[in-house]
Order: structure tokens, then C-alpha cells, then sequence
């Protein structure tokens, strides 16, 4: 019997562990941020969302890349407006269930703009598509409640286009 319940609590310890600590790596979550260098990567690696410099620049920027392209190849930028000037960014979920990039002051440079009914339970996942879905609620399934940035390739051109009254700016 003492095997039995010693079986039965390393096994509770172990799922307990598991639950804490195991996060998917193409996710952003209000308790998981990506601080520079940091990246997530879409579940078979096609894409990375993460921190970055142009060539011949010292300003950071956050945007998705093909990740296993030996060509730095970026697809889409967050913060083209506002790079940073230094390699203090994080990109989170802020209070607000809002994506955010922000520099060491905490200042926002870049911000989703949603209106979001759950913030806590808001998720940023990054495909293999190349899409960025942020989504919102328990599950997230509710149609009213999944907000999806999407990336199509048209002729060479990446055009973003705006799903449930969100804009993201279209890249040439």
C-alpha cells in the first residue's frame, strides 16, 4: 500500500510540474513575454516571432520572420514606426489584453489596439501560415471572441489584412 501512495504522489508531483512550467513555444500568454533576444517559433518552425535588427542598423524591431531561411527574411513589423534603440523590448499581453511592444521605460511603442472583454485570458499564437492569432476567453473558440492577424503572399507582395475591425498595416 505505502508503493501504491508513493506512486500515486510522484505522479501528482510530476503532472503538477508539467502544468507549471510546460508552455507551448509558439504562444504568448499574460505570464509569458518574449524579452530580447528572445523568440517564439510556430509549431513546425516555418515561422519565429521576435526581436530583430535590419543590416547596417542598430534599431530593434519585433515581427515575424521565415525562421528557417538562411536569408533573413521578414514578413511582417510590429514597431516599424517606432524601432527601438537599444535591446531592452519586450513584447507582452498587457493589462489590457492588448500585444504591446515596449522599451526598459516601459513605454509602449507598438500596441494591437483591441477592445477585449477577457484581458486575462487573452493568447497570442503564432502558426505555421505565418498567421498571428490573439484570442481571447476560455477557449477561445467563440467566433465573436478569436481575433486573427493573417498573412497572405500575393505575387511577392505580403498583404495583412484586418479581421473583426483590426488593422494591421499593409507591408510592401
Amino acid at each position: 500500500m505505502g508503493k501504491t501512495i508513493s506512486c500515486s504522489v510522484l505522479l501528482a508531483l510530476i503532472s503538477c510540474f508539467y502544468l507549471l512550467f510546460a508552455t507551448a513555444l509558439d504562444t504568448i500568454t499574460p505570464s509569458k513575454s518574449i524579452k530580447d533576444p528572445d523568440v517564439i517559433i510556430s509549431q513546425n518552425g516555418v515561422f519565429r516571432l521576435g526581436f530583430f535588427s535590419l543590416a547596417n542598423s542598430s534599431n530593434r524591431y519585433v515581427g515575424i520572420l521565415y525562421n528557417q531561411i538562411p536569408v533573413q527574411t521578414v514578413v511582417w513589423v510590429a514597431n516599424r514606426n517606432r524601432p527601438l534603440k537599444d535591446s531592452s523590448g519586450i513584447l507582452n499581453i498587457s493589462d489590457d489584453g492588448n500585444l504591446v511592444v515596449s522599451n526598459g521605460k516601459a513605454e509602449v511603442l507598438w500596441s494591437s489596439h483591441v477592445n477585449n472583454t477577457a484581458p486575462n485570458a487573452t493568447t497570442a499564437q503564432l502558426l505555421d501560415s505565418g498567421n498571428l492569432v490573439l484570442s481571447y476567453g476560455e477557449d477561445g473558440a467563440a467566433s465573436s471572441a478569436r481575433l486573427s492577424y493573417r498573412l497572405r503572399l500575393c505575387n511577392g507582395i505580403i498583404i495583412c489584412y484586418k479581421e473583426l475591425a483590426l488593422f494591421w498595416k499593409v507591408i510592401f
